[in-house]
């Protein structure tokens, strides 16, 4: 029975649980009118709060308003809860430079999550079919997709879910018979003006009346099995990221050089995600954009790539860093001169700075400490960004160096060289924050007064 069928993939894809609130998105077609009569039937073995949701695109005049007021007595019958608006989506279209279906999209979409949040609806059920996802796989297949576009949709997507996502548009159709419910039908959906239209109504029927007749089931299963082969990808990639890839700082994401020795299909993903991170989508990014990656992490370090939408790929010393471009006035705001009195605890640049002094037997050791002889500190010392001809004598060395020179020995890049704090007494650097103190400013056997920085990126527990 087609409905204990429908009940099966709800538990199996865990879909629905017990009393949650659905909202079904509400066309008035054979679909969706179908997927709200089983869910509606099976709120008896399957307790759960229905509403449906309708959206008037005003594209087709009175057969519209006639589709809306179907949906709004149907909900009525049923004792749903009925939500409806009206967009002019040929207009909206043409504000966003989008298609009739794209803009179609996004207006039903936000206009769906508007009414979950005001309404505390947990999840959104769509009616997507089998024939659906098939015409998704060919059309993802025709534009050159991976494993992604050739698994077609999945059954869930965020609080998104497809419930029938299984069954043929042939079984709908005889549910509906059964029930003598007659639906809306668009008039659009056989024009073949549309790409999906076009798939739908000439590609498939003459792939199955010349070559397979189960057309539909043979690639539903295809995509099952592709599904398989890319949970096993994704578990394996996850590795890669857990021990190679970590974010720094706002949106900015760093990959180590030893991911690279990954398989390209985990690596590609792995990219590919770092990308969504920082431009927050995917959206035209294309397979020359991950080759140019993967050729920009095997030349010198400092050589960069542009991405799209200001995201850029550089090279630090192997690794691979992806962030946004910094525009000239945030170059400018990280100009940076603190004056610190000693002792105090300063909030500088996002970090929390500590100097005090200390007794011998408090010299401990922690990387976020350190010690320094404070018979020689002013009652101010200065912390501030790096500058041109800064020079110290770093720990346990003679001769004194640039810092340009010994951080580039430390293989720090050019950007992070900026971001480091420089410490300063009088005209002197004493200490590049967390990493190198002044050989002159060292404890000594004599020193009376020990002076204790500590750098910490939250409040330090005294």
């Amino acid at each position: 029975m087609i409905l204990e069928r429908v009940k099966e993939y709800i538990l199996s894809n865990n879909l629905i649980r017990r009393d949650e609130k659905i909202l079904v998105a509400f066309s008035g077609g054979a679909d969706s009118l179908a997927l709200l009569l089983m869910l509606h039937e099976l709120k008896a073995s399957l307790p759960m709060e229905l509403g449906a949701c309708h959206v008037n695109h005003m594209l087709r005049g009175e057969d519209a308003l006639a589709d809306e007021v179907f949906c709004r007595e149907t909900a009525e019958r049923l004792s749903i809860p009925f939500y409806s608006m009206r967009k002019d989506v040929k207009t909206y279209a043409k504000e966003k430079g989008l298609s009739f279906e794209a803009a179609g999209r996004e207006v039903r979409y936000a206009f769906f999550k508007d009414i979950m949040v005001n309404h505390n609806y947990e999840k959104c059920a769509t009616a997507h079919h089998l024939d659906d996802q098939v015409e998704t796989i060919l059309l993802n297949l025709m534009r050159g997709s991976g494993l992604n576009g050739l698994t077609g949709m999945s059954s869930k997507r965020e609080e998104f879910i497809k419930p029938i996502l299984f069954l043929k548009k042939e079984e709908l159709c005889g549910y509906l018979d059964k029930r003598q419910m007659m639906p809306r039908e668009d008039d659009s959906n056989r024009d073949n003006v549309y790409q999906r239209n076009k798939v739908r109504n000439e590609l498939i029927p003459y792939i199955r009346e010349n070559f397979n007749e189960d057309f539909p089931e043979t690639v539903w299963r295809m995509s099952e099995l592709l599904k398989d082969d890319l949970d096993y990808i994704q578990i394996e990639m996850e590795k890669v990221k857990r021990l190679y890839v970590k974010q720094v700082e706002n949106k900015r994401i760093v990959i180590e050089k030893e991911a690279f020795q990954a398989h390209k299909a985990l690596l590609t993903r792995v990219l590919l995600q770092a990308i969504s991170v920082v431009k927050g989508d995917v959206s035209d990014i294309e397979e020359v954009h991950i080759r140019d990656m993967m050729a920009l992490q095997k030349k010198e370090t400092g050589k960069r790539v542009d991405i799209k939408d200001d995201v850029i790929a550089r090279n630090d010393y192997g690794n691979l860093i992806i962030e946004r471009k910094k525009a000239d006035s945030e170059r400018e705001e990280r100009m940076l001169h603190e004056e610190l009195k000693i002792p105090g605890t300063y909030l500088v640049d996002g970090k929390t700075i500590r100097l005090r002094y200390v007794e011998r037997d408090e010299m401990v050791k922690d990387k976020k400490l350190r010690f320094f002889n404070g018979d020689l500190m002013e009652e101010t010392v200065i912390v501030r960004n790096r500058q041109e001809g800064d020079r110290m004598r770093p720990f346990g060395m003679n001769g004194y160096r640039k810092l340009k020179n010994i951080l580039i020995d430390k293989k720090i890049s050019r950007e992070d060289r900026d971001r480091l704090l420089i410490f300063q007494n009088r005209n002197e650097v004493f200490y590049i924050g967390s990493m190198i103190i002044s050989d002159d400013y060292k404890v000594k056997d004599n020193t009376e007064k020990i002076l204790e920085i500590g750098i910490f990126e939250e409040e330090p527990n005294d």
